[in-house]
């Protein structure tokens, strides 16, 4: 095990022996304390600025709490994120892919980790400069809520903002010291394994985790050892406040991959044989540091945040054994407060930089054959950006710009007579407006109606990833840039809450993913003239009784070419593949004190296409409706001891269907199986008073 868990581990294991000798018979932190820190909240930090959820003249979700995350499995992002308009999270129980998130169609082309969906943990990027994101870093089990800005926001986050997601990790207990154990076991090998410690004491604040997963999967060569480390520390002293976010990931996954319709027929188990001759899966090893100071300056404030980043990569695929050593980091300074009367203003620069060692070698039986290409590539990014909102009688109005400039660069190291020298640059920049104005009716109801833009660059992967099979980057893949408008309605009153949204984004050289047949499972890309994504959203949820909470959500996209030509084929008109028409989510939380409480999670997606060319969407990934059960009993006591045990099954019927798709996978591999029926059970043990 790598160094940096065993220390975390050891400090885990320290702090609960402290808490067990005692430590925790102190009294609990002032109640103001533990207001300060508390991540779980609903505040509106994602708009960065001071306006409530229900004048926001945007799209905003929160969602939290333990009807959201109370007895899951703590597999992947879908849980913490269920049942939000507008936003497709699919679970692909394949660690070395990873989630695959889209927001209103935004960012559905990936294939491996997060594209065109700026990403945040506890206010850290997990989006990198070039618009790339990785989840293996984020423990499930640990987030406490999140915060989705649903639509076009490079106004607000730059690149790679078609959709923003903050997720915000739980709270420390409000007592000097605290402690829980969590194991879960189920179907497929399933094994987790979580610790915490944490605690608030004096200005101070502070939570430490430890999560180890193994997953041997329902397929063949699917399982997956992921280990992580975590440790959040906030302390605010008189007009400053400090917090440090530190994570650190190990994991080691298999790639089954995608299977043709035929296949599936055959064997949905299955993997791809060459998949498993070639070892196809990844390995990763990645930390990140950051540092967050604010000063109270008068009626505003300044926040100053920094931080730094190390990864590494080993990923065998069939035809090529692909090494990446990456390290990034920026840094953000924004002033924050009010102007006159109503106004309130920010404004603020960020810089960033990316730099990637990429090595390519053949794959020989899951060995690294021949060189075929060593390069290193950079990106730098700068930007400016100011954001005005005023909140006065019944009107909201929110108005943001922001410019980014890029500076894309590779240095080509294989250069023989046969393979000329690749090197370059690219540079890209973009001037990203917003405006929005919300009116309330009433106390409880209004009405909002917003112009927003997106800009995404191709990822240094994109670029690097030319059919042709040479070095350098792609001089023909241009960004991606997205104008939307956008109309709703947000209502609550008391404990009943609702939303509608309709809306319109017209988007110019969309980034398109596909195959060739002599490279199975690697992805390139091209743009596509035009597309146009239309649709409607809605969401309520209620507590109509003590103990019961129901939440639904509702999402229609209409995501088509506008203006495309491949091939000598005009495909205006086609569906954008690799989006649901259709989607619906619900859930029902019910529970009794420290009693007994049950769960109720469903989930319907219509039929989704594959490829640019299916106009008759005859390759179409079937519609499907699963549902989980999960129960337990809240709190048993055992002197200073609190148990919880939890059961769960997933897909209770047992349906049969697909969890992902491949978009323009070559040889008709477009599907990704889903599980059949699995049971879990875990058990939650917390030691401690007074939380």
């Amino acid at each position: 095990m790598p160094r940096i868990f065993r220390y975390a581990a050891t400090l885990a294991l320290a702090l609960a022996a402290f808490r067990a000798s005692g430590a925790g018979a102190q009294q609990g932190a002032p109640a103001d304390t533990a207001k300060r820190y508390s991540i779980d909240t609903l505040a509106v930090r994602v708009l960065r600025a001071p306006v409530p959820p229900l004048r926001a003249p945007f799209a905003v979700s929160i969602t939290g709490g333990e009807a959201q995350r109370r007895a899951k499995p703590g597999l992947a992002l879908n849980e913490p994120l269920a049942a939000i308009p507008g936003v497709q999270v699919e679970n692909r129980f394949n660690y070395a892919l990873g989630e695959r998130i889209a927001v209103r169609g935004l960012g559905a082309r990936a294939q491996f980790g997060v594209r065109g969906v700026r990403v945040l943990v506890d206010g850290l990027p997990a989006t990198m400069p070039d618009g790339q994101t990785t989840l293996n870093h984020v423990d499930v089990g640990s987030i406490g809520g999140a915060e989705v800005i649903r639509g076009p926001a490079s106004a607000l986050y730059g690149n790679a903002s078609g959709g923003v997601i903050r997720l915000n990790t739980l709270p420390p207990p409000p007592v000097p010291l605290g402690s829980e154990y969590r194991a879960t076991a189920g179907a497929g090998g399933l094994l987790r394994l979580q610790s915490w410690a944490g605690g608030m004491t004096g200005p101070a604040a502070y939570r430490a985790s430890f999560t180890r997963l193994k997953y041997g999967g329902y397929r063949q060569h699917q399982s997956a050892d992921n280990t992580q480390v975590g440790l959040n520390f906030g302390l605010h002293r008189g007009a400053d406040e400090l917090r440090l976010v530190f994570t650190a990931v190990h994991y080691d996954a298999e790639n089954p991959g995608a299977l043709s319709d035929s296949l599936l027929r055959a064997d949905r188990t299955a993997a791809i044989p060459t998949n498993v001759t070639q070892k196809a899966g990844e390995e990763g090893r990645q930390g990140q540091l950051g540092l967050t100071w604010i000063r109270a300056l008068g009626t505003g404030s300044l926040e100053v945040t920094g931080y730094g980043l190390a990864r590494s990569i080993d990923n065998p695929i069939p035809v090529r054994f692909i090494d990446l050593d990456r390290a990034a980091g920026g840094a953000r300074a924004v002033w924050s407060g009010g102007l006159i009367g109503p106004l309130h203003a920010s404004a603020g620069g960020e810089w960033e930089l990316q730099h990637d060692h990429r090595l390519n070698h053949e794959n020989v039986a899951g060995v690294r054959g021949s060189l075929l290409l060593d390069q290193t590539e950079r990106v730098t990014s700068a930007a400016a950006f100011a954001e005005l909102s005023a909140d006065a009688g019944p009107i909201t109005v929110l108005g943001a710009a922001r410019y980014d400039r890029f500076r894309f660069s590779v240095d080509d190291h294989l250069v023989t007579a046969a393979d000329p020298d690749d090197s370059g640059a690219r540079t890209m920049d973009a001037w990203s407006p917003t405006l929005g104005v919300s009116l309330s009716a009433a106390r409880w109801l209004s009405f909002y109606g917003n112009v927003a833009t997106a800009f995404q660059t191709p990822t240094t992967t994109e670029l690097a990833n030319r059919p042709s099979g040479a070095g350098g980057f792609n001089p023909e893949l241009r960004p991606e840039r997205t104008t939307g408008i956008e109309a709703g309605a947000k209502a609550r009153r008391g404990a009943v809450w609702g939303e509608v949204a309709a809306y319109r984004a017209r988007i110019r050289d969309a980034l398109i993913p596909f195959e060739l047949e002599g490279f199975p499972g690697r992805q390139f890309y091209r743009n596509a003239g035009a597309a146009v994504h239309r649709g409607i959203e809605a969401g309520a949820g209620a507590e109509p009784v003590a103990g019961l909470t129901l939440r639904a959500a509702y999402t229609y996209t209409d995501a088509r070419f506008g203006r495309y030509v491949l091939g000598g084929a005009d495909l205006r008109g086609n569906r954008v593949p690799g989006i649901a028409p259709h989607r619906i989510e619900a859930s029902a939380f019910w529970s009794r004190g420290a009693g007994p409480f049950a769960g109720v999670d469903l989930r319907h997606e219509s039929r989704t296409p594959v490829a640019d060319t299916d106009a008759a969407g005859s390759l179409a990934s079937p519609a499907c409706t699963t549902v989980d059960l999960r129960g337990g009993w809240t709190e048993l006591r055992l002197g200073r001891v609190r148990a919880s045990p939890t059961l769960g099954i997933t897909n209770l019927f047992g349906v049969v269907y697909n969890t992902s798709v491949v978009i323009n996978a070559a040889r008709g591999r477009f599907y990704e199986p889903g599980p059949g029926r699995s049971v879990y059970a875990g058990m939650e043990i917390k030691l401690g008073s007074g939380w």
